[in-house]
């Protein structure tokens, strides 16, 4: 049986459950990479503390790349889904996507740039049934 709902940040879908299914796919997967990057950083802070800074330690360094790596990455793919869905192309949006992975943060500067100049600052913020949503109370 099948019924239209509005969740709470006033999007619709329509299935069973309230949600599409792309939709608990792109939460299972940023689930998935919350888990990844929190317990990477949890436990690299937790057996190399970040302070005091051990700037002539190999090990201390090499622990906290890797962490940094992962971090960057989740971030990453965090914006990359952001941009996916704000292109019109599917193409456009994945050689985006491709250009924060393999480049870093000028092309992620860039994206910003270009999509500031088209559609102007308003068109980041949220509608106000989805605002409310992430407020705290």
């Amino acid at each position: 049986q099948n019924m239209t709902m509005v969740n709470t940040t006033g999007i619709n879908n329509t299935s069973s459950s309230g949600r599409s299914c792309p939709t608990w796919l792109f939460i299972g997967f940023y689930g998935i990479l919350f888990a990844i990057t929190a317990t990477t950083i949890a436990i690299t802070a937790s057996a190399f503390p970040l302070f005091p800074f051990q700037a002539d330690s190999l090990e201390w360094n090499s622990n906290w790349l890797i962490a940094t790596v992962i971090d960057y990455y989740g971030a990453c793919l965090c914006f990359c889904g952001v941009v996916f869905k704000s292109e019109d192309n599917w193409m456009y949006g994945s050689l985006w996507c491709l250009g924060f992975c393999l480049l870093g943060s000028p092309i992620c500067c860039l994206w910003m740039l270009i999509f500031l100049w088209k559609h102007g600052v308003d068109s980041l913020s949220l509608s106000p049934n989805r605002r409310s949503h992430y407020q705290l109370n």
